[in-house]
C-alpha cells in the first residue's frame, strides 16, 4: 500500500482545506480555487557556523545532526514538494569549528552549494575577514566560493543585492536579507571602513514594499539576522526567519516569525499557501524541525555527496592544522588534583585559565569596539594543557574545543563580587569551580567562611571594587548567560563580540608570543587572627579582620599561593606592614614563613603559609609576597587610622565601607576619621573644639606620617 510521507501528507492536507479557505470570502468554484493556490515551502538555517560535522551534546545525545543529515532532510522535502527553497538567515561562515576555520570556511560554503542553498542573509560573521575577503574571496553575487547570492538590504557602500526573487510554479518568493545595525561594533572596524548598516525592519519593510508593489514578488520572505519579535514588520512581509541571537522560538501572528536554533541544530520550516488568481497569501504556518526530526528520518540515509565534502575537509584540516601559531618558552598548565593528571582540579587557580581570560580580554578589546574592564574564562573550557615550542593550530584548538562565541557583558561591582562568590559550589561534585581573571584582577577570600560571604576584597586595576560601579566584562557566551551556575553574569545582557574564542585566542598566541606565566596569583586566601584582631575596637562585624588593634599580636594565615600544575612553585611567603612616606611605602613589621605547597584537592588553597607579626600603631596597609613573585595589598586599619587599599604616593586612601566592600567613603566621612584619629592624639573634645573653634585642626598636632597619608583635599578642607 503507497504510504505518504508526513511532508506529503501535510501537504495533501493543506490542499484539501485550501478550497473552504477560499470560499470562506469569495464565490467561487471550489476546483478553481484548488487549481490556482500553490503550496510553497521554504527551510531555512541560521548561524550555521560551518559546523558542517555531526556532534553530541553531553549527554551523548546528537544535537547537531551535520549537514549531510540535513542535506538528506532537504531532498526529501524538495521530493515531497517541488516548490521548495533552502535559505538562510546568516552567519553561515565565521566562528566555525576547526575543520571549517582552518581552511578559510570553504568546506562550508561547498557544502551549502551543493545544498542548493538559494539566497542568504549576510551576517556579522560574514564579515570576520572584512568586505573585501566577503566580495572578492566569498563572494555577494554567487559567482565565486558561495554559489548563491548574500542579501544586505541595509548594508549601505556594499554592492550587494538588497534581494532575491525566486519563482516556484509561476509565483514569485522575494527574500529579503538584513543584518543587525550594531554590526560594526562586532566586528573588526577596519574591515568594513566604508560600510554603514542601517535598522534591520525598517530596511526589510522598505524593500518588502517595493517588490510587492512593483510586482516583483508575490510572496516576501524576510531574513533577518537580527534577534527580534514580529511587532514592527509591515503588512507587506509574509513571514520572516530571524537569527544572530542563538536560540529557538516561533512567533505566531503577523508576519510568522521562526528562528532556528544555531550550528544547523534545527531547521526553520514554513507553509505557505497563495492564491495566484486572487494574488494572494491565504495562509502562513511555521514550526522548527528538529536535530531529532532530521535523525529519525534520514539518520541512516545522509547525503553522500556532502559527506564527501565533509570527510575531505576533515582530512585537510589535519594537514594544515600542523601550521605553527607561535612558539612558547613556556609551558601552561590546568589545575591539577593530588597524584592525578592537570585538569583533574577545577577548583584551583591555573596558569593556563589565567592565560586564556587575558587573551580574551585583549581579543574583544583590540578586534572589536566593544571595550571590555576585565576577561574572565570557565576551567571546564579548558580541555588540554599548552605545552612549549611550536603550538600548532590543531593544538591551541584542542585547548578550547567548544567554538564558543566571545562577548561583553555590563554589571555593577557587587554582581561581579556575587560572581567571584560563585565559584564555591557546596554540595556539588566540583565544590569549586574557579574562575581564570585577567591579570588586572586580584581578590582576598576567607576560605573558611560561611558560603557567600568568601570573598573580602577585590580590586580591579588596582582599584577597589566599586558595588555601585558598573564594569564591562569579556568571556564566552557560555560562561556569560550563566553556563557552570555562573548567574550574576547572566544578570548582565550579553553582547556577541562577533569573534569566536579559539580565533582570538590564536589571534593573542600570535601577537603575544612571548608570554610568560603569570606570577602574581589572581587570588589569595587571607585570614588575621589573635589579639590585633580580637581586641580591635569594631562596632561593625562586617568590618572584623580588617580592623586590628596596635601593639598587639596577629596571625596571618596564607593560602592560595601556589598552582598546582608542574609550575615552579614559590618556596618562602612574607607579610609586611607599612606605612606611607610621600610615594614611598616604608616596612614596619614584616616576618616570613616556609611555604608548604601540598595540593588541597578541589579547591584553591595549594600555596600555604602561616606569619606571625606585630600591629604598629603607624601601619597603613599589610601586603602579602612570595619569592614567585606574588604580590597583594591588603586594605587595614589600625583603629581610627586611615588605610591605604593598594600602596602609597597617588593611590587614594580611603575607609571600608560599611558593608566591608572597602568601597571608599564621602569626604565627610573621611573628615570624621581625620578627627577619630585626632581624638586618639589629644583626646576626643579637645579635637572637636579646635575644629570648630579654628575652622581647622593646627599642623603641628597632626603627626607627620598621618599629614602624608591624607589627600591634599582633605588637607585643604581642613587647613592643615
Amino acid at each position: 500500500m503507497f504510504k505518504l510521507s508526513r511532508r506529503s501528507s501535510r501537504a495533501v492536507m493543506t490542499m484539501a482545506m485550501a478550497p473552504t479557505l477560499a470560499l470562506a470570502g469569495l464565490n467561487v468554484p471550489a476546483y478553481a480555487a484548488e487549481a490556482d493556490q500553490v503550496s510553497l515551502n521554504i527551510l531555512g538555517i541560521t548561524d550555521f557556523h560551518g559546523h558542517i560535522s555531526q556532534a553530541k551534546n553531553r549527554k551523548d545525545e546528537i544535537s547537531e545532526p551535520g549537514a549531510a543529515v540535513m542535506a538528506c532532510y532537504i531532498n526529501k522535502e524538495r521530493e515531497a514538494n517541488p516548490n521548495t527553497s533552502f535559505v538562510s538567515a546568516g552567519d553561515n561562515i565565521g566562528g566555525s569549528p576547526f575543520e571549517s576555520s582552518i581552511l578559510q570556511d570553504k568546506p562550508t560554503l561547498d557544502v551549502l552549494n551543493a545544498m542548493g542553498l538559494e539566497a542568504s542573509a549576510v551576517g556579522n560573521h560574514e564579515f570576520d575577514q572584512g568586505w573585501k575577503d566577503l566580495k572578492d574571496r566569498v563572494g555577494v553575487n554567487g559567482d565565486k566560493l558561495a554559489k548563491f547570492p548574500y542579501l544586505g538590504a541595509n548594508v549601505k557602500g556594499s554592492d550587494m543585492a538588497p534581494s532575491k526573487v525566486i519563482e516556484k510554479d509561476g509565483v514569485k518568493i522575494g527574500y529579503v536579507g538584513t543584518v543587525t545595525a550594531d554590526t560594526p561594533n562586532l566586528v573588526s572596524p577596519d574591515g568594513i571602513k566604508g560600510l554603514s548598516f542601517d535598522d534591520a525592519v525598517e530596511a526589510t519593510n522598505a524593500e518588502a514594499k517595493r517588490l510587492k508593489e512593483s510586482g516583483e514578488a508575490d510572496v516576501v520572505i524576510g531574513l533577518v539576522h537580527e534577534g527580534m519579535d514580529n511587532s514592527k514588520f509591515s503588512d507587506k512581509v509574509d513571514a520572516v526567519i530571524a537569527g544572530h541571537t542563538h536560540v529557538l522560538r516561533k512567533l505566531d501572528g503577523t508576519p510568522v516569525l521562526v528562528q532556528p536554533a544555531n550550528y544547523g541544530m534545527d531547521l526553520a520550516d514554513i507553509d505557505i499557501v497563495y492564491d495566484k488568481a486572487e494574488k494572494k497569501v491565504v495562509s502562513v504556518t511555521a514550526e522548527n524541525r528538529s536535530a531529532k526530526d532530521m535523525m529519525d528520518r534520514c539518520g541512516d540515509t545522509p547525503d553522500k555527496e556532502v559527506a564527501n565534502i565533509v570527510s575531505k575537509a576533515k582530512d585537510a584540516s589535519e594537514i594544515e592544522g600542523k601550521e605553527v601559531v607561535t612558539t612558547l618558552k613556556n609551558d601552561f598548565y590546568r589545575g591539577a588534583n593530588a597524584g592525578a593528571e592537570t585538569g583533574s582540579n577545577r577548583g584551583t587557580e591555573s596558569s593556563l585559565n589565567s592565560m586564556i581570560a587575558d587573551a580574551t580580554l585583549y581579543g574583544v578589546n583590540k578586534l572589536t569596539d566593544l571595550k571590555a574592564d576585565l576577561g574572565v574564562m570557565n576551567a571546564g573550557g579548558v580541555r588540554e594543557d599548552l605545552a612549549s615550542g611550536d603550538v600548532t593550530f590543531a593544538e591551541a584548538f584542542k585547548v578550547q574545543p567548544f567554538g564558543n562565541s566571545l562577548g561583553v557583558v555590563e554589571i555593577t561591582g557587587e554582581q561581579l563580587k556575587q560572581a567571584l562568590e560563585q565559584q564555591w559550589k557546596p554540595g556539588q561534585d566540583r565544590p569549586m569551580l574557579a574562575l581564570g581573571l585577567s591579570e588586572n584582577v586580584q581578590y582576598a577570600y576567607d576560605p573558611d567562611a560561611e558560603h557567600g560571604k568568601h570573598i573580602t576584597y577585590v580590586s580591579v586595576n588596582g582599584e577597589p571594587l566599586d558595588p555601585n560601579k558598573k564594569y564591562r566584562v569579556a568571556g564566552s557566551s557560555f560562561l556569560l548567560t550563566g553556563g557552570d551556575s555562573f548567574d550574576a553574569f547572566a544578570e548582565g545582557e550579553f553582547q556577541d563580540a562577533g569573534q569566536m574564542d579559539i580565533d582570538v585566542f590564536n589571534r593573542y598566541l600570535k601577537d603575544k608570543s612571548d608570554i610568560s606565566i603569570r606570577p602574581n596569583q589572581t587570588s589569595v586566601g587571607v585570614q588575621l587572627s589573635g589579639a590585633g584582631v580580637d581586641e580591635a575596637q569594631v562596632t561593625d562585624e562586617a568590618l572584623r579582620g580588617t580592623v586590628l588593634a596596635p601593639n598587639k599580636d596577629v596571625t596571618v594565615k596564607l593560602s592560595s599561593l601556589s598552582y598546582t600544575g608542574p609550575e615552579a612553585k614559590p618556596k618562602t611567603a612574607t607579610a609586611k606592614f607599612l606605612r606611607c612616606e610621600g610615594e614611598k611605602a616604608i616596612t614596619v613589621g614584616e616576618a616570613s614563613d616556609d611555604m608548604d605547597n601540598t595540593i588541597t584537592d578541589s579547591h584553591d588553597e595549594t600555596g600555604k603559609a602561616t606569619v606571625n607579626l606585630t600591629v604598629p600603631e603607624e601601619a597603613a596597609f599589610l601586603q602579602i609576597t612570595t619569592d614567585a613573585g606574588s604580590k597583594l595589598n591588603y586594605p587595614i586599619s589600625v583603629e581610627g587610622k586611615l588605610e591605604v587599599e593598594r600602596g602609597c604616593g597617588t593611590d587614594q586612601q580611603k575607609q571600608p565601607g560599611a558593608d566591608g566592600s572597602l568601597s571608599g567613603s564621602s569626604k565627610g566621612g573621611v573628615i570624621a576619621a581625620v578627627i577619630g584619629v585626632l581624638a586618639v592624639i589629644i583626646g576626643g573634645a579637645t579635637a572637636i573644639s579646635w575644629v570648630q573653634k579654628n575652622g581647622g585642626i593646627p599642623a603641628n598636632i597632626v603627626p607627620q606620617w598621618a599629614r602624608d597619608m591624607l589627600p591634599q583635599w582633605v588637607r585643604d578642607v581642613l587647613h592643615i
